[in-house]
């Protein structure tokens, strides 16, 4: 059995055990530094997590809203295009039928007792007229008659005629065509739409 002693002096044992061992304080300092950085690695991956998170969602609202816009737009740009086509479709009408019908309509009163008229052809800014009449004069007077409507016939063309046999009656077959103006110009000239001036009231004494 060995037994050791130490003959130091108590004041020298003293100071050895209240000395620092720096090792174990360097170890533990790097231990501490260690979990201090590890913990705020953990932190900052968890709010750069919750961050994105956050963001992604964000944008993902962004993109149904403008998703739920541009489905928006579409249906307006659709909307607006079946509307340019009524309109299309109502403008072609009154420039190419409503002159037309302006014309039936004042026709009626340009057609002689013994005139007939089996086929009107009616086209762009014209009108093709085919009958017969019991005389030639007949034919004239009802070209005469259009040529005098000024405020929707431009232009009237000769009657071309050729003479055949109605039953046992001869007859004038006629062809004549006229130029008709456009409906605005037809609704400004036309007679029944202008007022009467007024008549002024006499002066008194």
């Amino acid at each position: 059995m060995q037994v050791l002693f130490d003959l130091r002096p108590p004041h020298l044992v003293a100071l050895q055990s209240q000395r620092v061992d720096i090792a174990r304080v360097l170890s533990l300092l790097l231990f501490l530094l260690f979990i201090i950085s590890s913990i705020y690695n953990i932190g900052f991956t968890a709010l750069n997590y919750f961050r994105v998170r956050t963001e992604l969602t964000a944008a993902t609202g962004e993109q149904m809203s403008v998703r739920d816009q541009l489905a928006g737009i579409v249906a307006n740009v659709k909307r607006m295009q079946a509307l340019k086509t009524r309109v299309v479709a109502y403008l072609e009408f009154t420039r190419e039928e409503l002159p037309a019908v302006e014309f039936m309509r004042a026709l009626e009163d340009a057609v002689p007792q013994g005139l007939k008229i089996s086929s009107l052809e009616v086209r762009p800014g014209s009108v093709l007229m085919i009958g017969s009449a019991v005389t030639d004069a007949e034919i004239i007077s009802f070209a005469a008659k259009m040529d005098a409507m000024k405020y929707i016939v431009t232009k009237v063309d000769s009657p071309v005629t050729t003479k055949s046999v109605l039953g046992s009656r001869p007859v004038s077959d006629f062809q004549v065509s006229c130029s008709i103006r456009k409906m605005l110009d037809i609704a400004a000239d036309d007679p029944s739409q202008q007022t009467a001036s007024p008549i002024p009231a006499e002066g008194g004494n």
